[in-house]
């Protein structure tokens, strides 16, 4: 700070001994004095090399992006983590619904399920009459208006479930909002997601109401690899509703 002080001074000093030289310098003005003043001292101070200049504009604006860019990346981190979570709940997730071998490998459940109580489905009972494969379905009837081809190479799995109303009243069902969701599995393959259909006996999406004691034959379709339908002996089928997973095997006809 002396320094500098001195540095002033001598600016000044030397001002002070040009004006006083009226022949040299024409006669300045008090302001344009402090100007000159102004500028001989940033002059000196420019060339001393001991001179160290307070933290620039510049300086400031960097170091902030330095801090900017470490926030970023901590946020980068930390997304990448919740990722890496949410991939590994999915992939748990999975295996538990797939019977948790991690292989596509499936043992066909040992006993049935009670289809009806665990879709919460009242006065209606749930009989799975068989399992059957076709390339195409329905493929016969006066009022076909719709129908499902198999992919190349696969052939359509058709479950066939038929509803009965077992009370002493019209049933009124709605499977279609309880939204469940159905896979299938034919001779220990891995589970393959049933079809969503236009199909008017669609049991997923089926709504309709049931008189006293009368049924309805409903479906459900998979496409499945042909060679995995090749001289099938064994089928599983997955159901998952409110949260919940059960497997139930599946009768040839």
């Amino acid at each position: 700070m002396k320094k500098r002080l001195s540095f002033v001074l001598l600016a000044g000093s030397l001002i002070l001994s040009l004006t006083g030289c009226k022949n040299a310098i024409p006669e300045m003005s008090e302001e344009n004095m402090d100007l000159v003043t102004e500028y001989a001292a940033g002059l000196l101070l420019k060339y001393d090399a001991n001179y160290q200049p307070m933290l620039l504009d510049d300086e400031k604006i960097v170091a902030e992006e330095e801090a900017r860019q470490k926030v970023l990346e901590e946020a980068e981190r930390r997304a990448a983590l919740e990722a890496e979570k949410a991939a590994k709940k999915e992939k748990e997730q999975s295996e538990r619904e797939n019977g948790g071998s991690g292989e596509g490998q499936e043992e066909v459940p040992a006993g049935p399920v009670n289809i009806a109580q665990f879709l919460e489905l009242e006065q209606v009972s749930v009989s799975c009459n068989g399992i059957e494969f076709k390339d195409t379905y329905p493929d016969s009837g006066d009022d076909l208006f719709f129908a499902l081809n198999a992919s190349p190479g696969c052939r359509l799995a058709i479950v066939h479930l038929t509803l009965t109303n077992t009370g002493g009243s019209d049933a009124n069902i709605d499977i279609f909002n309880k939204e469940p969701r159905f896979k299938l599995s034919v001779n220990g393959g891995e589970y393959h997601n049933t079809m969503t259909t236009l199909l008017e006996n669609d049991f997923s999406v089926y709504a309709g109401t049931l008189a006293p004691g009368q049924t309805v034959d409903t479906v459900l379709v998979a496409d499945i690899k042909e060679e995995e339908c090749s001289q099938a002996s064994e089928a599983g089928l997955s159901i998952r509703y409110n949260g919940e997973t059960v497997k139930t095997p599946v009768y040839f006809q």
